[in-house]
């Protein structure tokens, strides 16, 4: 079905588009809109049907991003909880920086200063909407609870009433609220949770996904920014660098992390039989993809917060090398043979922005979506529909499409109705005034007696059913239903009821499930324990029971059960040999282990979640010395999956297959006592076997570099002073030895490998200096080209004065590199007679080192730069040209400002090269004489002031299209690659831009780039195809003839149209890439020209 144009647009001006469902058996209504609601993030409804909507008003106005105060990024690094995060927000914010915040930080409480206490000026809402007259629209609107305004809190991103409660999140807390007195209002607050959110990182990575899970618990999941909390036990949950999920019961006891390593799963979702999945965020980095993820117990999905700043920019900030474990060790990509043993990978590469996630219950829409998923593509306005179909031990997706297109739908969820609704926040990212709440359903159904049935029965207490009516229940089509009526007989204590029903091979498949999951809930028993382990149906025909069964007898610990568990290790099903070696890792024990070790050998490393379960079983139940003595076994498979045992349980065990002759394992065996929280006794094993051997990895050789810089003793610089002379070794590693050195007193110490920051062992501070002093001569006569280049820069940081004498020999020669010629202009330091040799070097044939000498003579003599130039500065490089123009407005002398009068009038006559144009423009604007100003008057009155990028126009010519390549993949803010290179047509927000150049011109890019809803790149604006039977298409025009329209409709299949049927013919305009002119400048802009020239 697609809706009228002119209700969509008064909606949402701004998505110029109709929405269109894939299944025209359904319709697509509004439920609520503004002023009812604004900026929805989150919705859930409560078994009375009432909707519980959460509005953002943090995110993009309070809610503080990195990327937006790059120069934190250390100190944010640095914070582990949330008083260090407190501490940090107060100082960058401090009253007494008002003056120096104001630019970006509004006085929102009015009290004249811009400090942090401005956050606390913005505060978040949950809604409470209720269609009370069942009319198909709401009618009922309140704020159920509103504040959340701590300058630590974060946006709030998920909630769900259950059992009288209602929980939300909102970093650092998890709440629980109480509305008791039934008036729609809640009047009982409780921080059931504290310590999410240890970073501020970046926004829109919280804490959300509050699901109920089919073990009776609470799940929930937390972005990236980490978290420390304590339990109400007493223990310290502490993972301040990765996201994850966590469980716990309703009364908050046995809080426990259920899985790691995820970036920012938005919501999570279990299917019928209790198999965990979500979508997980890419890191924006080039050539990396948003990742459909199974998640299951002890998982970890590879994710650390600190890959995020090792790549796009954030390496200069972080001063460590642009090398990412996560890219370039392959961590993110579907298992392949020797990817890391430790990580769990992603099932496929899917989506775009992935937001809203939830499962049909099983009464919900039609047929057609029974057991399918729901996933909204909030960037991309899609919702897509999907299966899932059993692969080995894990799953495959099927019957992907897009189910709902043309709305910004940020959340979704299902009603007891059976209908799905669905939030539009048109705000993208950014509070506005817009909301709106639509229902997704099919009208020949949605009054059916089943969905009455069900709604009554959800609304129903189920404390007052009978206990065979409850039993009944379990085999309900709705898994709502099925799960209430497990978690009731479960409260009664109903073990002979579930034993029964999980024993009956006739019984009803689902309720057989639930029974178990049942049985899964009640309290330890030995006596009632030992009958399940004899009873539970470990043999039964099918091969789900089994894999429950399995499960099961883990979830209770039926250490009698573990000669059947390893039975189950040989079944013909992969999900059986899953779930039986899950289970050992708790019903195991010592016996287990080389069952265990057969089941990898077996494997081979083919199936990853058959490795994680064997890990898991190993883990829980081996022995430390049985996983060593693994060192010598024949396999491979076997020997690395005992390296990552050791690891979960960060054992020195691990330091026994450093000298394993399979690259593979002895990655993952220096990976395993070098990263993350590190096993420190055996770090010291790893930075002997430095200088290794010609055939290691990049991967192994910088945690061996890593290591003796971070073990810190005498030795450990020897060697890397040793490595660095060594010319057998790669120059790049030989450069990285160099910037160890320079690290070697660093703080704070940012991780040269993985981008974390870590407390350096205690050492003797000035070592690495009196080293590199003593073998200056050795070091230079060994270096040449990058390590070379890195050498003078390392002299430079220690304060080692080289002279300008040999530097000045270096740049001369020509036989040396050019990356060392150019370090070295640009380290001379003093004025010891350098002016004359530096105009010298402005004379050289290569252009980098023109621009050199120029900056530097413009740094070391400002008196005499624009004169020494005077004469010859025209017969530069155009980069040299530019660099001295560009200096020449920082530079007071009479000389530079006559040379800057002449050379803007000669612009101004037309004689000027138009690649120094924009040179000229700045540096006179930075000069301000009164010269100057009529000069740039004249110039901007020549500019027509109806040419929105008249003023944009010097970018068209003089780009370096080297500096526009590190823009476009590294800059920060602009983050071109988040949108532009994200999987291909179809699977990212903005267009592929390969061939660009050879497609369009330069007035082109810079218009897209400055006025980007005036040039849309073909398949990425809308059509709307009006047609004289008052229907409306949507789609993307392939062709069009006077005789016919070819339209390309969302789902991708053509449509022809003849021009006849066709009344009106309406093409969107609407970008949803922002104007680069407030993010980049013209310089930039120039560069990134003339980089996409080169595509």
């Amino acid at each position: 079905m697609i809706l009228g144009l002119g209700q969509a647009l008064g909606q949402n001006p701004r998505v110029q588009i109709p929405f269109e469902l894939h299944d025209k058996s359904l319709h697509l209504t509004e439920w609520a809109r503004q002023p009812m609601l604004l900026n929805p993030v989150a919705l859930s409804f409560d078994y009375e049907g009432r909707l519980y909507v959460v509005e953002t008003a943090r995110r993009g106005t309070v809610d503080i991003d990195i990327r937006s105060h790059k120069e934190w990024v250390i100190d944010d690094l640095s914070s582990e909880t949330i008083p260090q995060l407190r501490r940090m927000f107060r100082t960058k914010m401090a009253p007494e920086l008002s003056e120096q915040n104001k630019s970006w930080l509004a006085d929102r409480n009015g009290d004249g200063s811009h400090d942090w206490r401005d956050l606390m000026a913005v505060k978040e809402r949950i809604h409470l909407l209720q269609d009370t007259d069942d009319d198909g629209k709401a009618d009922v609107a309140k704020v159920f609870a509103e504040g959340f305004n701590q300058e630590i809190n974060g946006v709030m991103a998920g909630v769900l009433p259950y059992r009288g409660d209602v929980f939300a999140t909102i970093y650092p807390d998890v709440w629980k609220l109480n509305d008791i007195d039934d008036d729609g209002y809640a009047d009982k607050r409780e921080v059931f949770f504290h310590g999410f959110g240890v970073h501020a990182a970046f926004d829109g990575h919280d804490l959300h996904g509050l699901t109920v899970g089919p073990d009776g618990k609470l799940y929930f999941s937390v972005g990236d920014n980490g978290f420390s909390v304590r339990t109400r036990e007493g223990r310290l949950l502490h993972h301040p660098n990765t996201g994850g999920v966590l469980r716990c019961n309703w009364d908050g006891s046995d809080l426990e992390v259920f899985a790691t390593g995820l970036r920012n799963v938005q919501e999570l979702a279990f299917d019928d039989f209790g198999n965990l999945f979500s979508v997980d965020n890419d890191g924006d980095i080039r050539e990396e993809r948003e990742r459909f993820v199974y998640i299951t117990e002890g998982s970890d999905s590879g994710w650390r917060l600190n890959w995020q700043f090792k790549k796009g920019g954030w390496p200069g900030r972080t001063q460590t090398p642009e090398y990412c474990p996560w890219i370039d060790e392959k961590l993110w990509l579907p298992h392949w043979p020797g990817q890391a043993a430790y990580i769990t990978p992603p099932m496929s590469e899917f989506s775009v922005g992935p937001g809203g996630f939830k499962y049909n219950p099983g009464t919900a829409l039609n047929d057609r979506y029974k057991g399918a998923f729901f996933l909204c593509e909030f960037p991309v306005q899609k919702v897509t529909a999907f299966k899932t179909e059993p692969q080995g031990a894990y799953f495959k997706m099927v019957d992907e499409h897009i189910f709902l297109f043309g709305m910004m739908a940020s959340a979704i969820n299902f009603g007891p109705d059976g209908s799905l609704y669905v939030a539009n926040w048109d705000g993208k990212w950014q509070p506005n005034e817009l909301g709106s709440i639509w229902v997704v359903d099919d009208p020949a159904i949605r009054k059916s007696e089943q969905r009455k049935q069900v709604a009554k029965l959800l609304r129903s207490d189920f404390g007052n059913h009978t206990n065979s009516f409850l039993v009944y229940l379990l085999a309900h089509a709705d898994q709502r239903i099925r799960l209430e009526a497990q978690f009731e007989l479960a409260r009664r204590d109903r073990f002979d009821e579930f034993l029964g029903l999980a024993t009956n091979p006739n019984g009803d498949r689902l309720a057989r499930v639930h029974a178990m999951w049942g049985l899964g809930q009640l309290d330890a028993d030995q006596q009632r324990d030992k009958r399940l382990a004899k009873r539970l149906p470990f043999a039964d025909n099918d091969a789900e029971i089994r894999a429950q069964a399995a499960k099961l007898a883990g979830t209770r610990v039926l250490t009698s059960a573990a000669p059947r568990l390893m039975d189950l290790l040989h079944d013909k099903s992969a999900r059986v040999r899953f779930h039986a070696a899950m289970a050992l890792g708790q019903a195991g024990s010592p016996e287990s282990t080389s069952n265990l070790i057969a089941l990898l050998e077996r494997n081979n490393d083919k199936d990853a979640y058959i490795r994680h379960a064997a890990i898991m079983g190993l883990t829980g139940s081996a022995e430390p010395e049985q996983l060593i003595a693994s060192s010598s076994h024949g396999s491979a498979a076997v020997r690395v999956a005992a390296v990552a045992a050791l690891r979960r349980l960060r054992h020195t065990g691990a330091e026994k297959f450093l000298n394993d002759e399979n690259e593979w394992v002895f990655r993952e065996a220096v990976s395993a006592i070098h990263d993350d929280e590190s096993i420190l006794e055996a770090l010291p094993s790893v930075a002997n076997l430095l200088p290794g051997s010609d055939r290691e990895s990049e991967a192994i050789t910088r945690r061996l570099l890593s290591a003796n810089l971070r073990v810190g003793r005498p030795e450990n610089a020897q060697r890397l002073i040793d490595y660095a002379l060594d010319k057998t070794k790669p120059s790049t590693m030989r450069a990285e030895a160099l910037l160890c050195l320079r690290d070697w007193n660093r703080r704070p110490f940012v991780d040269r490998v993985e981008g974390r920051v870590r407390t350096l062992s205690k050492r003797d501070d000035g070592l690495a200096k009196r080293l590199v002093e003593a073998n200056l001569q050795e070091l230079f006569e060994a270096a040449n080209g990058e390590v070379l280049a890195e050498l003078i820069r390392l002299c430079e940081r220690l304060q080692l004065n080289l002279g300008a004498g040999p530097l000045l020999i270096i740049a001369k020669s020509e036989s040396q590199e050019l990356a060392a010629r150019v370090q070295a202009v640009q380290s001379i330091a003093g004025k010891e007679n350098i002016t004359q040799p530096l105009v010298d070097l402005t004379r050289s044939r290569h252009s980098q080192i023109q621009v050199a000498a120029v900056q530097k003579l413009a740094e070391t003599a400002p008196e005499q730069f624009a004169e020494k130039l005077s004469g010859n500065w025209d017969k530069l490089s155009e980069p040299a040209q530019q660099a001295f123009i560009g200096s020449l407005g920082r530079d007071m002398s009479d000389e530079g400002h006559k040379i800057l009068s002449r050379t803007l009038a000669s612009l101004l006559g037309g004689k000027l090269p138009k690649a120094l144009e924009l040179d000229v423009v700045t540096a006179a604007k930075a000069r301000q004489s009164k010269r100057l100003k009529q000069l740039i008057k004249r110039y901007e009155a020549g500019q027509p002031a109806e040419d929105p990028i008249a003023q944009y126009r010097a970018t068209l010519a003089g780009g370096d299209a080297a500096k526009g390549k590190q823009v476009y993949e590294n800059h920060v803010a602009a983050q071109c690659v988040r949108c532009h290179d994200a999987g291909g047509q179809g699977n990212q927000v903005g267009p592929e831009l390969a061939g660009i150049g050879e497609r369009v011109d330069k007035e082109y890019l810079l218009r897209s780039l400055i006025t980007p809803n005036s040039e849309i790149a073909k398949g990425f604006s809308v059509t709307i195809v009006e047609l004289t039977n008052g229907k409306s298409l949507v789609g993307r025009v392939e062709k069009q003839t006077d005789q016919s329209l070819s339209l390309v409709p969302p789902q991708g299949k053509t449509i022809e149209i003849s021009s006849g049927e066709i009344k009106k013919i309406t093409e969107t305009k609407t970008s949803v890439m922002p104007p680069m002119e407030a993010i980049l400048t013209k310089h930039q802009l120039r560069d990134l020209i003339a980089y996409l020239e080169t595509l």
